[in-house]
Protein backbone atom coordinates (compact mmCIF):
# COMPACT_ATOMS: atom_id res chain seq x y z
CA UNK A 1 0.00 0.00 0.00
CA UNK A 2 1.13 3.55 -0.64
CA UNK A 3 2.17 5.36 2.51
CA UNK A 4 -0.33 7.72 3.95
CA UNK A 5 1.00 11.26 3.98
CA UNK A 6 -0.34 13.64 6.58
CA UNK A 7 0.41 17.34 6.27
CA UNK A 8 -1.14 20.43 7.66
CA UNK A 9 -2.52 23.00 5.33
CA UNK A 10 -0.50 26.19 5.43
CA UNK A 11 -0.30 29.29 3.31
CA UNK A 12 3.35 29.83 4.19
CA UNK A 13 6.10 29.02 1.71
CA UNK A 14 7.79 26.67 4.19
CA UNK A 15 4.63 24.59 4.54
CA UNK A 16 4.24 24.37 0.75
CA UNK A 17 7.84 23.19 0.33
CA UNK A 18 7.40 20.57 3.05
CA UNK A 19 4.31 19.19 1.31
CA UNK A 20 6.15 18.97 -2.02
CA UNK A 21 9.02 17.10 -0.39
CA UNK A 22 6.66 14.57 1.17
CA UNK A 23 4.92 13.96 -2.16
CA UNK A 24 8.31 13.42 -3.81
CA UNK A 25 9.10 10.72 -1.23
CA UNK A 26 5.75 9.02 -1.80
CA UNK A 27 6.39 8.71 -5.53
CA UNK A 28 10.00 7.50 -5.16
CA UNK A 29 11.67 10.64 -6.48
CA UNK A 30 15.17 11.55 -5.33
CA UNK A 31 15.59 14.55 -3.06
CA UNK A 32 18.01 17.36 -3.86
CA UNK A 33 21.22 16.98 -1.87
CA UNK A 34 20.60 20.19 0.05
CA UNK A 35 17.10 19.25 1.09
CA UNK A 36 16.35 17.39 4.30
CA UNK A 37 12.97 15.68 4.54
CA UNK A 38 10.92 16.58 7.60
CA UNK A 39 10.41 13.81 10.18
CA UNK A 40 7.40 11.60 9.59
CA UNK A 41 4.55 12.24 12.00
CA UNK A 42 4.16 9.72 14.80
CA UNK A 43 0.55 8.76 15.36
CA UNK A 44 -0.69 6.98 18.49
CA UNK A 45 -2.05 3.48 17.94
CA UNK A 46 -5.83 3.27 18.00
CA UNK A 47 -5.63 -0.22 19.54
CA UNK A 48 -3.07 -0.75 22.35
CA UNK A 49 -3.17 -4.51 21.72
CA UNK A 50 -1.60 -3.93 18.29
CA UNK A 51 1.78 -3.65 20.01
CA UNK A 52 1.80 -7.39 20.57
CA UNK A 53 1.40 -8.11 16.85
CA UNK A 54 5.09 -8.51 16.17
CA UNK A 55 6.90 -10.64 13.61
CA UNK A 56 7.95 -12.90 16.49
CA UNK A 57 4.31 -13.43 17.39
CA UNK A 58 3.51 -14.26 13.77
CA UNK A 59 6.31 -16.83 13.75
CA UNK A 60 4.86 -18.52 16.85
CA UNK A 61 1.42 -18.63 15.23
CA UNK A 62 2.75 -20.08 12.02
CA UNK A 63 4.50 -22.84 13.98
CA UNK A 64 1.17 -24.18 15.22
CA UNK A 65 0.15 -27.43 13.46
CA UNK A 66 -2.63 -27.28 10.90
CA UNK A 67 -5.55 -29.32 12.19
CA UNK A 68 -7.90 -31.19 9.87
CA UNK A 69 -11.53 -30.03 10.04
CA UNK A 70 -13.97 -31.94 12.25
CA UNK A 71 -16.16 -34.52 10.54
CA UNK A 72 -19.66 -35.79 11.17
CA UNK A 73 -21.34 -38.70 9.41
CA UNK A 74 -24.38 -37.61 7.37
CA UNK A 75 -26.51 -40.20 9.21
CA UNK A 76 -26.23 -41.71 12.71
CA UNK A 77 -24.49 -45.06 12.77
CA UNK A 78 -26.51 -48.25 13.09
CA UNK A 79 -24.13 -50.70 14.77
CA UNK A 80 -24.65 -54.48 14.74
CA UNK A 81 -26.65 -56.10 17.51
CA UNK A 82 -24.85 -56.06 20.83
CA UNK A 83 -22.61 -53.13 19.82
CA UNK A 84 -23.21 -49.52 20.81
CA UNK A 85 -21.85 -46.16 19.67
CA UNK A 86 -19.48 -44.72 22.29
CA UNK A 87 -16.99 -41.92 22.91
CA UNK A 88 -13.35 -42.73 22.17
CA UNK A 89 -9.94 -41.06 22.03
CA UNK A 90 -7.64 -41.87 19.14
CA UNK A 91 -3.92 -41.32 18.53
CA UNK A 92 -2.75 -41.31 14.93
CA UNK A 93 0.41 -43.39 14.46
CA UNK A 94 1.38 -44.12 10.87
CA UNK A 95 2.96 -47.52 10.28
CA UNK A 96 5.17 -47.54 7.18
CA UNK A 97 5.56 -51.33 7.34
CA UNK A 98 1.90 -52.32 7.42
CA UNK A 99 -1.73 -51.33 7.71
CA UNK A 100 -3.55 -49.59 10.51
CA UNK A 101 -4.51 -46.03 11.43
CA UNK A 102 -3.43 -45.77 15.05
CA UNK A 103 -4.46 -46.41 18.66
CA UNK A 104 -8.05 -46.08 19.87
CA UNK A 105 -9.38 -46.40 23.42
CA UNK A 106 -12.65 -45.60 25.15
CA UNK A 107 -12.72 -42.16 26.73
CA UNK A 108 -12.70 -43.56 30.28
CA UNK A 109 -9.95 -46.16 29.68
CA UNK A 110 -6.15 -45.89 30.06
CA UNK A 111 -3.94 -46.08 27.00
CA UNK A 112 -2.87 -49.56 28.06
CA UNK A 113 -6.33 -50.73 26.94
CA UNK A 114 -6.03 -49.14 23.48
CA UNK A 115 -6.42 -51.20 20.31
CA UNK A 116 -4.43 -50.89 17.10
CA UNK A 117 -7.16 -50.30 14.51
CA UNK A 118 -7.96 -49.81 10.87
CA UNK A 119 -10.04 -46.66 10.31
CA UNK A 120 -13.12 -47.49 8.25
CA UNK A 121 -13.80 -44.77 5.68
CA UNK A 122 -17.09 -43.98 3.97
CA UNK A 123 -17.19 -42.29 0.53
CA UNK A 124 -19.05 -39.01 1.00
CA UNK A 125 -18.88 -39.46 4.77
CA UNK A 126 -16.14 -39.70 7.38
CA UNK A 127 -12.64 -40.40 6.06
CA UNK A 128 -9.18 -40.69 7.62
CA UNK A 129 -8.33 -37.11 8.73
CA UNK A 130 -5.01 -36.99 6.86
CA UNK A 131 -6.93 -37.04 3.57
CA UNK A 132 -8.30 -33.57 4.44
CA UNK A 133 -4.83 -32.07 4.82
CA UNK A 134 -2.11 -32.48 2.19
CA UNK A 135 -2.95 -36.06 1.13
CA UNK A 136 0.18 -37.45 2.79
CA UNK A 137 -0.45 -40.29 5.20
CA UNK A 138 1.94 -38.72 7.72
CA UNK A 139 0.18 -35.32 7.65
CA UNK A 140 -1.42 -35.86 11.07
CA UNK A 141 1.24 -38.07 12.64
CA UNK A 142 0.98 -38.01 16.47
CA UNK A 143 -2.32 -36.10 16.55
CA UNK A 144 -4.96 -36.93 19.16
CA UNK A 145 -8.67 -37.04 18.23
CA UNK A 146 -11.99 -37.18 20.01
CA UNK A 147 -13.94 -39.93 18.30
CA UNK A 148 -17.49 -41.18 18.41
CA UNK A 149 -18.24 -44.55 16.89
CA UNK A 150 -17.70 -48.22 17.67
CA UNK A 151 -15.17 -51.01 17.32
CA UNK A 152 -16.55 -53.50 14.82
CA UNK A 153 -17.24 -57.10 15.97
CA UNK A 154 -15.04 -58.40 13.15
CA UNK A 155 -11.38 -58.12 12.17
CA UNK A 156 -9.63 -57.55 8.87
CA UNK A 157 -6.61 -59.47 7.69
CA UNK A 158 -3.47 -57.86 6.28
CA UNK A 159 -1.63 -60.43 4.11
CA UNK A 160 1.49 -58.20 3.96
CA UNK A 161 2.06 -58.51 7.70
CA UNK A 162 0.04 -61.68 8.37
CA UNK A 163 -1.98 -60.13 11.17
CA UNK A 164 -5.56 -59.41 12.11
CA UNK A 165 -6.56 -55.80 12.73
CA UNK A 166 -9.46 -54.36 14.71
CA UNK A 167 -11.75 -51.98 12.81
CA UNK A 168 -12.98 -48.65 14.15
CA UNK A 169 -16.17 -47.29 12.54
CA UNK A 170 -16.37 -43.50 13.08
CA UNK A 171 -19.47 -41.34 13.36
CA UNK A 172 -17.72 -38.13 14.46
CA UNK A 173 -14.07 -37.04 14.41
CA UNK A 174 -12.79 -33.94 16.25
CA UNK A 175 -9.07 -33.05 16.23
CA UNK A 176 -7.49 -32.22 19.59
CA UNK A 177 -3.95 -31.46 18.46
CA UNK A 178 -0.44 -32.82 18.50
CA UNK A 179 0.45 -35.12 21.39
CA UNK A 180 3.15 -37.52 22.46
CA UNK A 181 2.71 -41.19 21.62
CA UNK A 182 0.91 -43.15 24.36
CA UNK A 183 3.54 -44.37 26.83
CA UNK A 184 2.12 -47.90 26.84
CA UNK A 185 2.31 -48.09 23.04
CA UNK A 186 5.52 -46.51 21.71
CA UNK A 187 4.67 -47.45 18.14
CA UNK A 188 2.72 -49.82 15.90
CA UNK A 189 2.74 -53.49 16.96
CA UNK A 190 5.46 -55.84 15.84
CA UNK A 191 4.78 -57.26 12.37
CA UNK A 192 5.66 -60.71 11.12
CA UNK A 193 6.46 -59.70 7.55
CA UNK A 194 6.13 -62.72 5.27
CA UNK A 195 4.08 -63.93 2.31
CA UNK A 196 1.14 -66.09 3.52
CA UNK A 197 1.28 -69.73 2.52
CA UNK A 198 -1.50 -72.32 2.20
CA UNK A 199 -1.66 -72.71 5.98
CA UNK A 200 -2.22 -69.01 6.58
CA UNK A 201 -5.58 -67.92 7.95
CA UNK A 202 -6.11 -65.73 4.90
CA UNK A 203 -7.19 -68.88 3.07
CA UNK A 204 -9.62 -69.92 5.82
CA UNK A 205 -13.30 -69.28 5.11
CA UNK A 206 -14.52 -67.17 8.04
CA UNK A 207 -17.38 -64.63 7.94
CA UNK A 208 -15.54 -62.52 10.53
CA UNK A 209 -12.53 -61.97 8.24
CA UNK A 210 -12.82 -59.17 5.69
CA UNK A 211 -10.32 -57.89 3.18
CA UNK A 212 -8.75 -54.64 4.49
CA UNK A 213 -8.22 -51.39 2.67
CA UNK A 214 -4.46 -51.00 3.20
CA UNK A 215 -2.57 -48.04 4.60
CA UNK A 216 -5.29 -46.22 6.42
Amino acid sequence: MDPVILARRSLSLGGLLSSLLLLSLAHGEELPSQATPPPAPVLPSANPSDASATPAGEAVASAQPVLPPPQQAPEPLTPPAGVQVEEFVGHRSYDKDGSGWGWVKRANEPWSAAKWVVFEETPGGVVAPWRLLNKKRTADQDFDYRLRGYVAPFSVYDPHTDEFLAVFVPERVEPIGRAAAPPEHPGPPFHRVRVPDLTSSVFVTDPNIQAPTPFR
